[in-house]
């Protein structure tokens, strides 16, 4: 879709959508309406339909009382993120190894190897693309349109933590490391195995944000 195209309420959440993801807005900032509309320069009811917009996506909330805040990042959002988005993707990874075909096993080795080249090169910015590539990628080429859909309905929120986990801990994985045993099970056209290794992916994932998060909280109550 082009920019031209989107109503004035879409343009407006897709630059509150980029500031939020870049950081420019930092998780748990409180938001008014007035203090966005003079910035973006669009009246208020387009901004409040913008962060409506937003809230859907979980990178806003409103709280009772105190108006609106963009999301904070602990426990629930993070376990919450990487259980839905697990779910899709393990299906995704079954899905792409029952209907492999010589055209989406050279998209997945593209992908593969763009994830090389960015552990090789090392910038964070590189990295994080390759990464968030990667598993859209197999999401796309599982040939399932609905769950597509249902992915990138939550692409918004899994960027902003991926950037916030890459932030406070850069380079914490070997993306080759990880990504290895997903990659070769697809490419035997091994459903289950491919399976079995996104849900363990998933899970050490989680964790680690989880023990990073808690280590970060127990570090800033000790100061």
């Amino acid at each position: 879709m082009e920019l031209e195209k989107l109503s004035l309420v879409d343009r407006a959440a897709q630059q509150l959508r980029g500031m939020i993801i870049g950081a420019a807005l930092p998780p748990g900032l409180r938001l008014t309406e007035q203090d966005l509309s003079d910035k973006m320069q669009v009246a208020r009811g387009t901004i409040r339909a913008a962060l409506s917009a937003m809230t859907a996506e979980n990178l806003v909330v409103r709280r009772p009382y105190s108006g609106w805040a963009v999301q904070t990042v602990d426990e629930a959002i993070l376990r919450e993120n990487y259980q839905v988005r697990g779910a899709l993707e393990e299906l995704s990874v079954r899905l792409l190894a029952e209907r492999l075909d010589d055209d989406e096993r050279m998209k997945l080795v593209a992908s593969y190897e763009r994830l090389a080249a960015a552990e090789a090169a090392g910038g964070a910015e590189e990295r994080l693309q390759a990464d968030l590539g990667f598993h859209a990628d197999i999401v796309r080429a599982s040939g399932n349109r609905l769950l597509l859909h249902q992915y990138n309905s939550i692409c918004g929120l899994t960027e902003w933590l991926y950037r916030w986990s890459e932030k406070n801990w850069p380079r914490r994985i070997n993306l080759l490391e990880w990504h290895k045993p997903i990659f070769e099970a697809i490419l035997a056209r091994d459903g289950d195995a491919a399976a079995r290794a996104m849900r363990i992916h998933t899970q050490r994932s989680l964790h680690d944000d989880m023990q990073d998060l808690r280590n970060n909280l127990s570090g800033q109550h000790e100061q």
